[in-house]
């Protein structure tokens, strides 16, 4: 206990100040994409848009008061990444305002967009080309994540990229440093979405669904341009955003592994075949649910729910307040699990699952062994992982449950409320009814934080909130 409190060290406040003034230069960037969109549709959102570049302007500028420093530790990169989320969410409500919308309904639209959850309080009424646009970015840029931009345009790689998250096969000699592998990264996530809008395209899609449905897919996020989402769609469209969404989820190293370095493997990888089985299991469980209790649900329709769960995706082609208990369960357990680790998508991650059911086998097998075995178990980091996995698992378990009892509190049906509160935690955006403008405020913001801690993946949220972060020694900050 001693020898961890001296070796602990708080957040140095201008190391957040640093780090975050380079971030909102990426975001400012990003952000003239839809001011200029904004411009052209002569949008009453141009001023708000504005408003956000001028105060990341001045951020970034203040930024550049501070040293860059040599070292980051990890608990200034998790409460800065937390920090970013929290403050781009809030800056992104002004253009959102600017259509006449409350406060917190633009709150929680923009936290829904930059979380890629894609839950919305809102009722789409002939919106603003330039609206729809403008959610359709959020998600596409949130599902990239600023900090993989910044990687691939600004930050050197080293110690610095190490504590923003990016682990050691990340930058194996294999693929090259941080910044190769986050361009990487980038250029593959351009090159699916640019496919997807030419294959939307094709079939008939208008080129503004095309570019927003795309975005949204890929970025598993599930803003959709129409009111119920994905239905009025032809089933050519919707099975080729299902595919794009699958792809979403696939973990991005695989694409560039297999695809940029072909010959090593071949297109590979147990999350892909876990994802694919997943979605093939849950579809027969949920047909056979369908059979059982006699209801008119087509397949295109049971299989976008299906998709959009596991991937964490938020689309439907259907009225899901109309489900089944059952059918609301399995599409719970499907968003609960989620993609793949490395995607865009929400949830536990299938990687993680699949390290607690190694574990779990793991357990059992040790019980006929004599307390004199060595299992070798631990090595290779296998101990890390897997108490990262509990950690993860313990926090998303009682987050759901006291999320939960807040909702039946207020007198919401039970399993539309577990179903409501698990979507907003894995950042799936699929609503039984429940999420709608006339929601208690109480709820909403919940709802909001709960998109914020799946986003985040609860640790970074934590961290940022924690006494210990900010309380004790600091490092001093050693210049570049």
């Amino acid at each position: 206990m001693t020898n961890n409190s001296a070796m602990h060290f708080a957040v140095r406040p201008g190391v957040i100040m640093r780090l975050l003034s380079d971030m909102y230069g990426v975001v400012a960037v990003l952000t003239a994409i839809p001011t200029v969109f904004a411009l052209a549709c002569n949008s009453e959102a141009l001023t708000g848009y504005l408003v956000v570049l001028g105060l990341l302007g001045v951020v970034w500028a203040a930024g550049r008061l501070f040293p860059r420093p040599v070292r980051v530790q990890k608990n200034e990169s998790l409460s800065m990444v937390a920090l970013l989320f929290i403050s781009v969410s809030l800056l992104y409500s002004i253009p959102i305002m600017a259509y006449g919308i409350p406060f917190a309904d633009a709150w929680f639209e923009a936290v829904s967009g930059v979380t890629t959850t894609g839950l919305s309080t809102l009722e789409l009424d002939q919106p603003s080309p330039a609206f729809l646009f403008a959610r359709g970015w959020m998600q596409w840029v949130g599902g990239l994540g600023v900090v993989v931009l910044a990687l691939a345009l600004f930050i050197a790689p080293g110690q610095t990229a190490r504590s923003l998250g990016f682990s050691n096969q990340e930058m194996d000699d294999v693929v090259g440093g941080t910044r190769a592998h986050a361009r990487r990264v980038t250029v593959v996530y351009v090159l699916i979405t640019a496919v997807g809008v030419l294959a939307l395209l094709l079939t008939g899609s208008a080129p503004l669904d095309a570019v927003v449905h795309t975005m949204a897919a890929i970025s598993t996020g599930g803003f959709a341009n129409y009111g119920d989402s994905l239905a009025s769609l032809p089933s050519v469209q919707i099975w080729t955003i299902n595919m794009l969404c699958i792809a979403g989820a696939v973990s991005f190293h695989v694409y560039y592994r297999s695809l940029l370095l072909s010959g090593r493997g071949g297109f590979a990888d147990n999350q892909l075949y876990s994802l694919l089985l997943a979605i093939g299991l849950a579809c027969m469980v949920g047909f056979g649910l369908v059979w059982q209790g006699g209801l008119d649900i087509g397949f295109t329709e049971l299989a976008t729910l299906v998709v959009s769960a596991q991937t964490t995706a938020g689309f439907s082609a259907g009225d899901i307040s109309v489900l089944s208990p059952s059918l609301l369960l399995l599409l719970v357990v499907c968003m609960a699990i989620g993609g793949g680790v490395g995607s865009t998508s929400g949830g536990i991650k299938l990687g993680r699952v699949q390290v607690m059911f190694r574990l779990a086998r793991s357990t059992l097998g040790r019980t006929g062994l004599s307390d004199h075995v060595f299992t070798g178990e631990g090595k290779n980091g296998g101990a890390g992982r897997e108490q990262e996995a509990l950690a993860l698992l313990l926090l998303f378990l009682f987050s759901i449950s006291l999320s939960w009892l807040v909702f039946l509190s207020y007198g919401y049906p039970v399993m539309p409320s577990l179903f409501e509160v698990v979507s907003a935690a894995t950042t799936s955006g699929l609503s039984s009814g429940l999420t709608q403008a006339g929601m208690p405020l109480a709820l909403k913001v919940l709802l909001c934080c709960l998109m914020l801690l799946g986003r985040l993946e609860f640790i970074a949220l934590l961290v940022l909130l924690s006494p210990r972060s900010w309380l004790g020694r600091r490092r001093r900050i050693r210049r570049e």
